[in-house]
């Protein structure tokens, strides 16, 4: 008999199912410089998480996106308890989250009643965060404190200066008077250089100015793209984004 060598039978790797996807995902380990993004939160994928056993398909979820809760009972809506979506509801592309103002077009909270959306980020952020450039605790809530003005005026964020609607959730302190978006706002520093350090001081100055700008350029050509599809979605939907472009007073302390 001739000697052969055994082939090694193939290891069946286990699969598990998600409502939120027609194909099996497998556990999978990311890794920073994969530069991946969840499909549930729409976040950078680090770490722990799942992803589609198809090749071709590019689905992705953090472990703990995986295992969210089907409802939970929310401070900021005490009403009604919010739903988990795996997709914007009523068949439209994108929604816009009430806790922080941007959009969304995968897994979100929901109240249908009161069609209020709260992304599965921004649901479980913590109600009290500390700031390098804050010497205060920051405490969160649920409107600006802005809300309920009459003169009109808006809450402005210390950090990136962009003027809020008095409904975003805000981290506020209130001693002294100091608020930014829910999410963290980087920091740039612009300051005039000392001297002797005039060259790198500019150099590094204009890199921030640049950076700024690009980002800010980039939100602006996002959210002008979902509004266009917004508009081709659902016209009455798409009317109450573009009114929300109209000039408004800012905050100023």
């Amino acid at each position: 008999m001739g000697s052969g060598k055994t082939r090694a039978k193939p290891t069946n790797r286990p699969s598990v199912r998600h409502p939120s996807h027609n194909h099996p995902l497998r556990v999978f380990k990311s890794k920073e410089e994969d530069e991946i993004i969840c499909s549930g939160c729409e976040r950078d994928l680090i770490g722990e998480a799942f992803k589609c056993t198809k090749s071709e398909c590019d689905y992705f979820l953090h472990k703990s996106c995986f295992n969210l809760p089907d409802e939970i009972y929310h401070k900021s809506h005490t009403n009604h308890p919010l739903t988990l979506l795996h997709s914007p509801p009523n068949g439209l592309s994108t929604y816009t989250c009430d806790a922080c103002g941007e959009y969304g077009s995968a897994f979100t909270y929901h109240c249908s009643e009161c069609k209020y959306h709260v992304h599965v980020g921004c649901a479980f952020v913590p109600e009290n965060v500390e700031r390098e450039d804050h010497e205060h605790p920051l405490t969160l809530l649920y409107n600006t404190p802005c809300k309920g003005r009459k003169d009109g005026v808006m809450f402005i964020c210390d950090v990136c200066e962009v003027d809020m609607s008095e409904n975003l959730w805000v981290y506020y302190c209130k001693e002294c008077d100091y608020g930014t978006h829910v999410h963290s706002c980087a920091t740039y520093e612009d300051n005039e250089p000392k001297k002797g350090e005039e060259e790198e001081g500019e150099s590094s100055s204009s890199s921030a100015s640049r950076i700024k700008s690009l980002m800010e350029a980039e939100k602006e050509m996002r959210e002008m793209a979902i509004i266009h599809q917004l508009q081709l979605d659902a016209l009455d939907a798409a009317g109450s984004y573009v009114g929300s472009w109209e000039p408004r007073r800012k905050y100023y302390w």
